[in-house]
C-alpha cells in the first residue's frame, strides 16, 4: 500500500470520526517492523488496517 492510499484511508477514518493510529505511533510500528521483519502478524482491533500487532 502506498502513501497515497494511506492519506485516503486516514482522511476517510477522520471524516467518519473513526479511531486511528497517529502518525508518530505509525513511524514507530513501520519502523519496528523493518527491523524485526516479522514472518507474520496479527491485526487486532483494526478499523481501517492501519494499525497492527506482530507475534513472532
Amino acid at each position: 500500500m502506498n502513501k497515497k492510499e494511506l492519506e485516503k484511508i486516514k482522511k476517510k477514518a477522520l471524516d467518519d470520526h473513526i479511531p486511528i493510529i497517529m502518525d508518530e505511533t505509525l513511524q514507530i510500528m513501520e519502523k519496528y517492523l523493518k527491523d524485526i521483519k516479522p514472518k507474520r502478524f496479527l491485526e487486532i482491533g483494526a478499523a481501517v488496517r492501519i494499525f497492527c500487532n506482530m507475534f513472532y
